[in-house]
Formats: structure tokens, sequence, C-alpha cells
């Protein structure tokens, strides 16, 4: 297993390719967690290279959405081999995980889903606390 990250705009973009399996698992979490743990909350998992995925790996994916959540923030994959697809597809984590087949899809994802997230700050910011 390879993987790389960068940071863009808001985004924190990981590229995982090779197998993603109990074996490589402990590699990923240590770099997710690591990127939430510095505040990244927006986050673009790249798996397009992604040979295979077991579900070791689908519950690391699964505890990084959650924690991307919990800050409020949001995690998506990119993932369009046929294989890998299926495994999101039995598991019934396409939706959970946001996943998307083109990296254009999961950014602008992203980005309606920090628009919202910032509106509704905002509106809570500016909501006096002595009004109903």
């Amino acid at each position: 297993m390879r993987i790389s990250d960068r940071s863009e705009d808001f985004l924190a973009i990981v590229c995982v390719s090779g197998e993603l399996d109990q074996a490589t698992v402990p590699e990923l979490r240590e770099r997710l967690s690591s990127l939430l743990d510095e505040g990244a909350r927006w986050l673009l998992l790249d798996m397009r290279e992604l040979e295979f995925i077991d579900s070791s790996g689908l519950g690391v994916l699964i505890a990084a959405a959650r924690r991307a959540g919990e800050a409020g923030g949001e995690l998506t994959v990119v993932c369009a081999r046929p294989n890998v697809l299926r495994v999101f597809d039995i598991s019934g984590t396409r939706e959970l995980l946001n996943l998307r087949q083109e990296e254009a899809q999961a950014r602008e994802l992203l980005a309606e889903c920090r628009q919202r997230a910032t509106a509704a700050s905002q509106a809570g910011d500016s909501h006096d606390p002595n009004q109903p």
C-alpha cells in the first residue's frame, strides 16, 4: 500500500493505492488520525488506485468519517474500481462514506457540506441567546 497526502484549500486529500487490509491498515489509521488531530475536518480519500479492501480497511474509513463528523466536517471516498465498489455496496457503507466515482464530484460534495456548516455556524453566532 502507498499513501500520500496534501492540503488544498480547505481539504486534506489522502491518496491510497495498493491493498488495504489487516497488514496495511495501521499505516492508514495513523495517517488519518494525525490529520484529524492536526485539525483537518474535510477529508477526501482518493482510492481510485486501491486494488483491494477488507473489513479492517472499512473499519478505519468508518472511524475517520465519524471523527470528521464529530469535528463538524465530512469525509468522502473517491473510488471507481468495480471490485472495491462491490465491497462498499455489500457492506452498506457507500452513503456513510459519501462514495463518489469522480474526484470533482467529491470536491463538490465537500464544498457544499462546508458551505452549509459555515452558514449554520454563522446563523448560530448571530442568534441572540436572550431571544426565543
